[in-house]
C-alpha cells in the first residue's frame, strides 16, 4: 500500500530517510523511481517536528543510538537507516501558544538533537551533510572552486564603497552584483527575488554599500552561453541553458520560458577541476552554474548543494536514476 507521498509497501523498514518540504515536486521524481524499485523509505520535514513526528533514542555502551524516528503511520527505525536525502526540509515548528524565547530555544533543542542523532548514526549515506550546505557559502564555494584550478570571475565582497571603484576599473568598468545567498526577499509581505545586477560608474561610490557586505565580480561580457551541471557522487550532467538577449541574458532566472537547452560536453580540465572542488566541500550533490565566454573558458559562478534539476528535460531521468541508484545503495564506493 502506499501514501500520497509515495512511501513504499507497508511492512518494510525504511532504509532511506528524505527530508524535504511536502510539495517538492523535483523530490517526487526520485521518490517515484525508489517506489518502482520497492526501496522503503520515509519522507518527512522538519516542520513536522515535534507535533507531528517524533525521535526517540537512546545510547548504548557501544556509542550506538538505538530508537526510531516515526510520525503516526511510518517512521524509521535507526538501526535499519542506510541513506538521508537531505533536500530541502523547512524549520522546525511550534505551537503559536510557546512565546517567542521559548520557540527559539526549543528550535535550538530540536536541531541539535535531531541533526545530531542522525548525524551520529554510522555508516549513512548523506546527500549532503545539512552542516556541508551550510558551509557552502559563496566565499567557501569560489574559494574551493579556484582552488581546484577552476577558472572563477574576478571577485570583491567589501562593506567598504571606496574599494568598488578601483575594482571595477581593474575589470575593465563593466561589474555586476549579486546577493551572498538565497535571492527571495520578502518585504512588507510582498515576495520578490535579487536578480544579478550590473553596477554603473554612478553607483560604485554609493554610500549604502557602507550598511552591509556586498557581491562585486567582473562581468563575462563575451558571455557565449551558460551551462548548469548537476552533480551526483562524482557524475556530472551537464546542460547548455542559452538564453536570448535582455534581461535573462544577464540572469536567466528572470525568464526562465525563454531558455533553450542543448547537450553540453565538459573540458576535461573543468570536469577534473569539478571533482577536487567537490572534494574539498565534501559535497556528494551539487548543481553548478558555469559561464563560458567566446573563448570557450568556463568560469564557475555557483555552487548550489540543494540545486534544481527536474526543470531540464534533457538532463532529469538520468540524474532521477543516478540519485536512486546511490540512495539503494547507502555508499559513494
Amino acid at each position: 500500500m502506499t501514501t500520497p507521498f509515495g512511501e513504499s509497501t507497508r511492512g518494510q523498514a525504511p532504509r532511506v530517510l528524505v527530508a524535504t518540504f511536502a510539495l517538492d515536486p523535483t523530490a517526487d521524481y526520485v521518490l517515484r523511481e525508489l517506489n518502482a524499485r520497492r526501496i522503503p523509505f520515509w519522507r518527512t520535514d522538519l516542520a513536522d517536528f515535534p507535533t507531528r513526528s517524533t525521535l526517540s533514542a537512546e545510547l548504548g555502551a557501544d556509542g550506538r543510538w538505538t530508537g526510531t524516528m516515526h510520525d503516526t503511520a511510518r517512521g524509521v527505525d535507526l538501526s535499519e537507516l542506510r541513506a538521508v536525502w537531505w533536500r530541502k526540509p523547512t524549520p522546525f515548528s511550534f505551537p503559536d501558544t510557546m512565546s517567542g524565547p521559548e520557540q527559539a530555544f526549543a528550535a535550538s533543542q530540536a536541531k541539535r538533537a535531531v541533526s545530531g542523532v542522525l548525524g551520529s548514526l554510522p555508516g549513512v549515506l548523506w546527500v549532503n551533510r545539512p552542516e556541508r550546505n551550510a558551509d557552502c557559502t559563496k566565499p567557501r564555494q569560489l574559494a574551493a572552486a579556484a582552488e581546484a584550478g577552476l577558472h572563477v570571475p574576478e571577485t570583491l565582497i567589501t562593506s567598504n564603497p571606496a574599494d568598488v571603484a578601483p575594482f571595477a576599473e581593474r575589470c575593465g568598468g563593466s561589474i555586476i552584483t549579486k546577493v551572498l545567498g538565497g535571492i527571495v526577499h520578502t518585504e512588507a509581505n510582498t515576495r520578490g527575488q535579487l536578480y544579478t545586477r550590473r553596477v554603473p560608474p554612478e553607483q560604485w561610490k554609493d554610500p549604502r554599500i557602507g550598511l552591509t557586505a556586498h557581491l562585486f565580480q567582473r562581468e563575462i561580457t563575451d558571455k557565449a552561453y551558460e551551462v548548469r551541471v548537476a552533480v551526483v557522487n562524482g557524475r556530472t550532467f551537464p546542460v547548455v541553458i542559452h538564453a536570448p538577449d535582455g534581461a535573462a541574458r544577464l540572469d536567466w532566472r528572470t525568464d526562465s520560458n525563454s531558455l533553450r537547452y542543448s547537450a553540453a560536453l565538459l573540458p576535461r580540465e573543468v570536469q577534473q577541476g569539478i571533482e577536487a572542488m567537490m572534494w574539498r566541500l565534501d559535497l556528494v550533490f551539487a548543481a553548478l552554474d558555469f559561464i563560458v565566454d567566446s573563448r570557450g573558458t568556463h568560469y564557475l559562478v555557483d555552487v548550489n548543494p540543494g540545486g534544481q534539476w527536474a526543470w531540464i528535460n534533457q538532463t532529469r531521468d538520468a540524474i532521477t536514476h543516478a540519485l536512486a541508484n546511490l540512495l539503494e545503495k547507502g555508499s559513494t564506493t
